[in-house]
């Protein structure tokens, strides 16, 4: 690499200008080619691991490629001195002869280097990079299959609560079919003619009672949908400074100023540490770069699609009783009108039975249209307050 080749020409053109011998020269500079080769093997070794997928392993290499840089350069200086302590062609002493011609800046930059790669800045901030990526997927899986069982229990909620609003209604319908005066017929004298139609309404209270029972455990049911979706909302947001794109960029840039002090750290005298950056500029490119993308896509994915369809879906679906507030609205609307339809056709009804003549059977009928009307009163109050009950139930936060 390019270091090394100035270093080796630099090496070479001390020795010739010293005196060495050619062999001793010869064996200086295959000691440099060896090592040269030694450090560009220890270099892809890094760059493989960092752009393999995960983080298993990656700092326990990058360590050990760090410790085997620093054996090579104590190898390299080791075996320069020890081959030209065989030289015979001066009188300096092993100490000045390396001083005189030995790789002395490049060793001392290099170990400055690899001192700081062996702090791990690089591998540190891609496992955090793959750690994000890791919890994104593991997140957007649990939201997925969270919204995905939220709406499968909405659906059957809603399809319940639809059926008995129905059920409601019809009650509700045959009671004014029952109740409404018929062939001219007043109803007082329905009651008496049928005492069992009295009961009418407090059997509706009975279907009543059971409906809307059924309603408020539907609506219980769907409330405990929304919460897990309204969790999910609350992890996200909470996690959010930790997986969100913005925190992806600082690891970068984090990582990439780690790599790009490697060179101004170790240049110095003759020696210019330009394979550094081409080392930066690689672990970048064929690790970091990669790894933030593959988390910035899924963190796209979890936090500008899936988040704001779990809040539309919290504040929608799952704002009410009902997936359409129109559903209810209605469904209110016509018990209301039901209700006063009942209310006034037994207080016409009553009335007239207030102007019969007093004796037995008017008070009988008075008993019969008090009681039917407590009924109905009573019956359409239970509707609304454990509708609302169950709307309530659903709308807690």
């Amino acid at each position: 690499m390019e270091d090394v080749d100035d270093a080796r020409e630099l090496v070479e053109q001390r020795m010739r200008v010293t005196g060495f011998e050619e062999d001793i020269l010869d064996k200086v500079l295959d000691l440099l080619e060896r090592f040269d080769t030694d450090r560009e093997k220890l270099f892809e070794e890094m760059l493989s691991k960092l752009e393999q997928p995960g983080y298993d392993g990656l700092t326990d290499r990058w360590e050990t490629n760090c410790e085997q840089a620093e054996a090579l350069m104590e190898r390299l200086e080791s075996d320069i001195r020890s081959v030209l302590e065989d030289s015979q062609a001066n009188a300096m002493s092993v100490d000045e002869r390396w001083t005189a011609v030995g790789p002395r800046d490049f060793l001392a930059g290099e170990r400055k280097i690899w001192a700081q790669v062996a702090r791990l800045d690089v591998p540190e901030v891609a496992t955090l990079m793959s750690k994000v990526l890791e919890a994104d997927l593991a997140l957007i899986k649990k939201c997925e299959e969270d919204l995905k069982n939220a709406r499968s229990n909405d659906a059957i909620v809603e399809q319940l609560l639809l059926k008995n609003f129905g059920s409601i209604q019809d009650t509700v319908k045959s009671l004014l079919v029952k109740y409404l005066p018929t062939s001219g017929a007043r109803l007082v004298v329905l009651f008496m003619k049928d005492p069992s139609s009295k009961e009418a309404a407090n059997e509706a209270i009975k279907n009543f009672e059971k409906l809307t029972a059924e309603n408020l455990m539907a609506a219980k049911q769907k409330r405990a949908a929304k919460q897990t979706v309204v969790d999910n909302i609350k992890l996200l947001t909470a996690a959010r400074e930790q997986l969100d794109e913005d925190w992806i960029d600082k690891l970068f840039a984090r990582g990439a100023e780690a790599a790009g002090n490697w060179r101004g750290i170790g240049a110095s005298g003759d020696y210019r540490a330009t394979d550094w950056d081409w080392m930066k500029e690689n672990v970048l490119d064929r690790g970091l770069d990669t790894r933030a993308e593959a988390a910035k896509e899924q963190s796209s994915k979890l936090y500008d699609e899936l988040f704001p369809t779990l809040v539309e879906e919290s504040t929608n679906a799952f704002a009410q009783l009902t997936d359409d507030p129109g559903t209810l609205a209605k469904f209110n609307e016509e018990l209301e009108n039901a209700s006063e339809s009942l209310e006034s056709l037994l207080a016409t009804e009553e009335e007239y039975v207030k102007d019969l003549a007093e004796g037995p059977y008017k008070q009988t009928g008075l008993a019969a249209f008090a009681q039917v009307r407590d009924a109905v009163k009573v019956g359409f109050k239970l509707l609304a307050d454990k509708t609302e009950e169950a709307d309530d139930e659903v709308k807690k936060s």
